[in-house]
C-alpha cells in the first residue's frame, strides 16, 4: 500500500481575514464590557436591559467607525495625491460621488461592487518615464493609521473624566488599524484588489506604472463628461504579450471595449471581450463579470443565439447586474435582453424607466450620452424584429 501524503492546507492572508475581523470585533465588545464592568449601567442587579444599553456606545462607535474611516482613507488618497502633483477627479463614498465637470464640482450617484469608497486623480506628466505613485496609493491606509493615534490619544486624555471614553476611541481605533492593514496588505480578493497589492505591481513594473498612468488619465477625461469614443485611438493598442491578468493593465483593455461599443464596433468588440476573458482567466471576478454583461450585450444584438445568451446569463452574472444597479450600461443590457431576446414589453417598458431614472443622477455625461444612443440602437433592432414577425 503506498503512502498518501496529505497536502498542508494553504494559508493566505486572504483567508486569514476573516479571523482577524473576529479579533477585531471580539477586541471591542472586550473593551466595551471591561470598560463598562464597573459602570452603573452594568452594576450587580442592574436590569438586562440595562446592560444591553451599556453596549449601545460602543457598539454605534463601530458602525460609525466603518464609515468615518471609509470616508477617512478616501481623504487619505486625496491629500497624498494633491501632495504629489496630482490633480482632483472624483470623491465617493458608498453611492455619492462629487466629480469634477467643466471646472465645476457636481454631485452624482455611482458605486462599484466591493468598494466602499474611492478617490480618483489625474497624475502628473511622467518625467524620466516615471511618475510619483507610492504616497498616492499608500495614503488611505496611512490616514487610518493616523486618525488611530488621534483616537488613541484623545481616549488616554479623557479615560478618567469620560465614562466611554475606551467604548468610543478604542473603538475607532481598532477599527482604523484594521481597515487600514487589509488596504495596505498586497490582497487579491474575488472583486477588487487592495491599494498595496497596485503599489506592489506599480513597484515592480515599468508596464504596469504606464498603464496605470494612462487608465488615470482617462478616467480623468470620462469623469470630465468626455466619451469613450473620442479618446485618442493609440492608448489603446494591445500586442500578443499585454498582460490581461494584471488588473491595472486590464482597466485598460476594459476601456478599450468600452471604446469600441461607443464607436458602434460591434463585431469588432465581440471579439476583444472574448480575446480579454481568454487571455484574462486569472482576472479578478469583477472585471470579468464587467466584460461578460458586455459580451452578453453584444452577443445580443448581433448574432443573438438563444444557446450563447443562455451560457453567458447565468445565475451569477444576474447577481451582478442586480448589485451594479447604479451603473447605466447594467439596465441597457436588460432592456436589450427584454426588448430583444424576452420580447416582454413590460419588462422592458420597467427597465427604461428605472435606466431614464439613474441618468437625472449619472455623473459620467459623456457615457450618459453613449448610453442613450445604445437605447436608440436596441429600439431600433427591436422596430425590425416586429416587422419581421408580422
Amino acid at each position: 500500500m503506498h503512502d498518501i501524503k496529505k497536502k498542508k492546507p494553504k494559508i493566505s492572508l486572504k483567508s486569514l481575514l476573516p479571523y482577524a475581523f473576529g479579533v477585531v470585533l471580539g477586541l471591542v465588545i472586550a473593551n466595551i464590557n471591561g470598560h463598562n464592568a464597573g459602570a452603573e449601567a452594568a452594576a450587580e442587579g442592574s436590569s438586562l436591559g440595562m446592560e444591553l444599553l451599556a453596549l449601545l456606545p460602543g457598539l454605534a462607535s463601530l458602525v460609525i467607525g466603518l464609515i468615518l474611516h471609509i470616508i477617512l482613507h478616501e481623504a487619505g488618497h486625496l491629500a497624498a495625491g494633491l501632495l504629489s502633483g496630482y490633480k482632483f477627479t472624483s470623491f465617493r463614498v458608498g453611492n455619492i460621488m462629487i466629480s469634477r465637470q467643466d471646472g465645476k464640482l457636481k454631485l452624482g450617484k455611482f458605486s462599484i461592487v466591493g468598494a466602499g469608497g474611492q478617490c480618483l486623480m489625474s497624475p502628473p506628466q511622467p518625467t524620466n518615464n516615471t511618475y510619483p505613485f507610492a504616497l498616492y496609493y499608500l495614503g488611505g491606509g496611512l490616514m487610518n493609521f493616523i486618525a488611530s493615534g488621534i483616537f488613541i490619544a484623545v481616549f488616554l486624555l479623557t479615560k478618567d473624566t469620560f465614562l466611554y471614553s475606551g467604548d468610543i476611541f478604542i473603538t475607532l481605533a481598532v477599527v482604523g488599524v484594521f481597515l487600514g492593514l487589509i488596504n495596505i496588505l498586497p490582497l487579491k480578493f474575488s472583486g477588487i484588489v487592495t491599494d498595496g497589492h497596485n503599489f506592489i505591481s506599480l513597484a515592480k513594473s515599468e508596464k504596469t506604472r504606464q498603464a496605470n498612468w494612462l487608465l488615470l488619465t482617462a478616467n480623468a477625461c470620462i469623469s470630465s463628461g468626455e466619451r469613450a469614443k473620442n479618446l485618442p485611438e493609440e492608448w489603446f493598442v494591445f500586442p500578443e504579450d499585454y498582460d490581461f491578468n494584471d488588473t491595472l493593465s486590464a482597466n485598460i483593455a476594459t476601456m478599450g471595449l468600452a471604446r469600441l461599443i461607443d464607436c458602434h464596433k460591434f463585431d469588432e468588440a465581440k471579439i476583444f471581450a472574448e480575446t480579454i476573458l481568454s487571455k484574462g482567466d486569472k482576472l479578478i471576478e469583477l472585471l470579468k463579470n464587467e466584460i461578460r454583461c458586455e459580451l452578453l450585450f453584444l452577443e445580443i444584438i448581433c448574432e443573438k443565439r438563444p444557446d450563447e445568451i443562455e451560457r453567458l446569463f447565468t445565475t451569477e452574472l444576474k447577481k451582478y447586474i442586480m448589485a451594479s444597479k447604479t451603473h447605466l450600461s447594467k439596465h441597457r443590457l436588460m432592456y436589450a435582453y427584454e426588448k430583444l431576446v424576452s420580447q416582454n414589453d413590460e419588462n422592458a417598458k420597467k427597465s427604461l424607466v428605472i435606466f431614464n431614472k439613474i441618468c437625472l443622477a449619472y455623473p459620467f455625461s459623456g457615457e450618459r450620452e453613449s448610453e442613450k444612443e445604445l437605447i436608440g440602437i436596441i429600439e431600433g433592432l427591436a422596430g425590425e424584429l416586429y416587422k419581421r414577425s408580422e
